[in-house]
């Protein structure tokens, strides 16, 4: 009963909220813990009221399809299985290219009181949780969240980021182990799931070693995602989130308007037998090129760095954003060694992605220094790259703006992307 109070003193304070905010649009939904409990619909009366419209009661079925539909926004094409670990229940979905495969509900939560054995026989008892063959875990939810937390503090992981965050298998039993220890004193998991951490351990021990996937991925997405996605998206669209909120930082910061478009359209031959993910990063960097032009010139590479590290968005890897963080940091600061930046950028990339980033940087650092970030002036020079060779064509009009300077920047990005300069007037 205290409960139910507390759930409708948050709804009304939330209602409040959404009407002051002018909401248009808003979907509220109820998930396994009301749809299984007894007083559902009786709770369910007095939240209408407060929200002033239908609540709709999730199908299992409907739960997985947000859960999975979710996630795919965010990580288009996955592969492996997705658990939604709640209070009351965990949602499996088993996905193949973002296509739901198989799903399921099964009443075990982090709030339930059952034994390991239980949830054993539970999960067995859902043939393809083990006949799938997936190589990945997506968690979902708090206790997976809570799970990545203590494994960033005990490993010292460079980059705090929960979205996205790999645990290798081993790692994540060794948690796990550790979480159910008597004496545990469950470094690293926030406090307000310490109670509740050993039952999620036991579910997601039990999980990891049916399945025997190979690493949890920890995912900053949930139901929201997909209930949002679901209402708001057909089934065939979905927006590149990244390239959507870098598109929007270039138009609030950007000095010239279409100045981002003029870049892409130049660095273009830098795509040239690439990787999709190389020319979606590279349309990125370019979104996101001028967007500390009114900061400190000393501060202007770590500020842009620490911008990309921290980006609010679920639609990119550690890995992904490390390489943009670098690629903003090298376009400010370019080769000096003795500006301040920070220390994630360089712990989670090899050395080619290290050099691809760098050239990239260095890249974005010549063009805006040739056309002060103008639209007019990018589009008197063109690039073109063949097999050891960076070639500039500049229209003769503008030759007097390729200054020393403007050589030596040029010179350093040939020689990061291994090629000798060639400068044609023409």
């Amino acid at each position: 009963r205290a409960q139910a109070e507390a759930a409708l003193e948050t709804l009304t304070r939330f209602a409040s909220i959404i009407r002051a905010m002018q909401v248009d649009s808003c979907y509220p939904v109820a998930t396994a813990a009301v749809r299984r409990a007894k007083n559902g619909e009786e709770f369910c009366r007095p939240a209408e009221i407060i929200l002033g419209q239908p609540i709709h009661i999730l199908s299992q079925q409907e739960e997985a399809a947000h859960v999975a539909r979710g996630l795919v926004l965010n990580v288009p094409e996955a592969n492996g299985l997705v658990a939604d670990l709640g209070g009351g229940s965990i949602e499996i979905v088993a996905l193949k290219d973002g296509v739901v495969m198989h799903s399921v509900s099964l009443n075990h939560g982090h709030l339930s009181n059952a034994e390991e054995g239980e949830i054993i026989n539970a999960i067995r008892g859902v043939g393809w949780i083990e006949s799938f063959g997936a190589k990945q875990l997506f968690g979902v939810g708090g206790s997976f969240r809570a799970l990545g937390s203590a494994f960033i503090e005990r490993e010292n992981y460079p980059l705090p980021v929960l979205h996205g965050l790999k645990i290798n298998r081993d790692s994540a039993l060794m948690l796990c182990n550790d979480f159910l220890r008597p004496s545990s004193p469950l470094a690293g998991v926030p406090l307000a799931r310490r109670a509740t951490m050993p039952m999620a351990a036991k579910i997601i021990r039990a999980l990891v070693n049916i399945s025997a996937v190979r690493r949890v991925v920890v995912s900053g997405t949930s139901i929201r995602d997909g209930v949002i996605a679901i209402n708001e998206l057909s089934d065939t669209q979905r927006a590149d989130f990244l390239v959507a909120i870098s598109k929007e930082i270039s138009a609030a910061s950007g000095r010239f308007a279409g100045f981002a478009n003029e870049l892409m359209e130049f660095l273009h031959p830098l795509k040239n037998g690439r990787e999709p993910q190389f020319a979606r990063l590279l349309d990125v960097a370019c979104n996101l090129a001028d967007m500390c032009w009114h900061e400190h010139s000393d501060m202007r590479g770590d500020l842009a760095a620490r911008r990309v590290l921290g980006l609010p968005v679920n639609c990119m890897t550690h890995k992904e954003r490390t390489w943009l963080a670098m690629s903003l940091y090298h376009r400010y600061a370019g080769l000096k060694q003795n500006k301040p930046h920070p220390q994630e950028m360089q712990s989670l990339l090899g050395p080619k992605l290290q050099a691809e980033a760098i050239s990239v940087g260095l890249a974005l650092r010549f063009a805006l220094i040739f056309s002060a970030g103008t639209c007019e002036q990018l589009k008197n020079i063109r690039l073109e790259c063949q097999p050891g060779v960076m070639r500039l064509h500049i229209k003769p009009g503008v030759r007097g703006l390729f200054d020393l300077n403007c050589q030596r920047r040029f010179s350093d990005f040939a020689a990061s992307a291994m090629c000798n300069p060639e400068i044609l007037f023409c």
